[in-house]
């Protein structure tokens, strides 16, 4: 938990500097003149990245219910702070504008924001053709409603798996709306339920990560973000914030997106979850779920059970450590 946070309880946020406009096809643009689809940036990264020749790995960020694309500021602010440190690998942070549309409370516009989505991750990806070895997927984010936008994704007919298969969700109501107040918000869900339940064999190779706020989430209570899926399906985890390490606060339903100790370990994951030859995503199930197991459920500390020692013996060793080398200490400054 950093301690600087003006809201102890619900983390620290980090700024926003810059975004560029990306340029959808003619069509596109027509159906849907109220979206949008930005790449966030900031200082000389948005200097470099203003003509869109980019080399970095994609991920995108879906807003949810009434909320901004400018969200986004604080996975893109700190993911860009870490490349500096690793050097050479660096992610390039797109985002959508769904216009702050209130589709919690009307459903009829969740088709329409899924299909532009669609489009989005098609407009993002061609931004990489220059490449020699062009990513061929994008890792989605997605708060509330955007994460049932991502979901929604599968149901439809033309879109191709292989183009995210990794999706990461904060505090998502995946089980039911929050109100459920008219038939296409219903048939929205029914619809995506039926896909990812009914047909969930022909997902397995979609990993899925849904964090839930905590009790401080008045919105969408913890129980509504676990993932509705087949206790068989490994690849599909549920886990609330106050459990994920490092982190082990609750949040309310707008802060989990710019809580800086989840976003850290978003960010940390992505960068494990690179592959060094290629520089982008792993496509290993198994690497996923190693990765994100160690950032999002196992202490990456060592654990009781894992020495297979009880707490009394862990105790007592550590004791006996510290009062040897207070031994050894007094030792010396006595032969000084």
């Amino acid at each position: 938990m950093d301690v600087s946070s003006p809201i102890p309880s619900s983390g620290s946020a980090s700024a926003m500097e810059d975004v560029s406009h990306v340029a959808l096809p003619r069509r596109v643009a027509r159906l849907y003149p109220a979206y949008g689809l930005y790449l966030y940036g900031e200082g000389l990264y948005a200097q470099e990245t203003r003509a869109l020749k980019l080399t970095g790995t994609p991920v995108l960020f879906l807003p949810g219910n009434a909320e901004s694309h400018k969200q986004a500021r604080s996975l893109g602010s700190v993911a860009l702070r870490k490349a500096r440190v690793e050097g050479g690998l660096h992610f390039n942070v797109f985002t959508v504008d769904f216009n702050e549309e209130l589709v919690a409370l009307y459903g009829g516009s969740l088709r329409r924001q899924t299909h532009f989505l669609h489009e989005s991750i098609k407009a993002s990806l061609r931004l990489y053709k220059h490449l020699k070895s062009p990513p061929q997927s994008v890792v989605l984010v997605g708060h509330s409603m955007g994460g049932m936008v991502a979901r929604a994704l599968f149901t439809l007919p033309r879109f191709n798996t292989k183009l995210a298969s990794l999706i990461i969700m904060q505090a998502s109501p995946h089980r039911a709306p929050m109100l459920a107040l008219d038939p296409y918000l219903l048939d929205f869900y029914s619809a995506v339920r039926q896909k990812w339940v009914n047909q969930a064999s022909r997902l397995r190779n979609v990993t899925v990560l849904s964090v839930g706020g905590g009790y401080r989430d008045y919105q969408v209570r913890s129980g509504l973000t676990s993932l509705p899926c087949p206790s068989g399906d490994p690849s599909k985890l549920s886990v609330v914030v106050t459990a994920v390490p490092r982190t082990w606060v609750s949040t309310d339903h707008l802060s989990i997106v710019w809580c800086k100790e989840l976003v850290l370990a978003t960010v940390r994951a992505f960068f494990d979850l690179l592959n060094p030859e290629t520089r982008q995503f792993t496509e290993n199930p198994e690497r996923k779920l190693a990765v994100l197991n160690y950032h999002f459920i196992r202490h990456p500390v060592r654990m009781v059970a894992e020495t297979q020692e009880n707490s009394v013996t862990v105790l007592a060793r550590d004791l006996f450590k510290f009062l040897q080398n207070s031994a050894e200490n007094t030792r010396m400054q006595s032969n000084m």
